[in-house]
């Protein structure tokens, strides 16, 4: 049997049904693999904004993106999104078709 939870740890109160539920299974000697999962560091960032602009990360423009976005959202893969289609919706970015991978 494989159940899969997923929360944000610092949004979630001790008393959480959740939490309580994963103390009994830890009681029945249930096998438990929790995996933290935290926001990226300012390398992280480049890698995912150049994937979502379908561009090189190591072009200049995407570097600056990159660190604007980091300084922005702390990393967050969530906020990061956010981010750039704000500034897709506010027409301060253009995709670019042509210079697709």
């Amino acid at each position: 049997l494989l159940i899969v939870g997923a929360y944000r740890e610092d949004e979630v109160p001790d008393n959480l049904q959740l939490a309580s539920y994963i103390q009994d299974l830890e009681q029945m000697n249930v096998s438990i693999t929790q995996i933290k999962i935290g926001n990226l560091n300012a390398d992280g960032v480049c890698p995912f904004v150049a994937e979502a602009l379908g561009m090189d990360d190591e072009d200049d423009n995407v570097k600056t993106l990159a660190n604007i976005t980091h300084k922005k959202t702390e990393g967050n893969p969530f906020f990061m999104l956010m981010f750039l289609r704000s500034l897709y919706d506010e027409k301060l970015l253009q995709y670019n078709f042509g210079a697709m991978k």
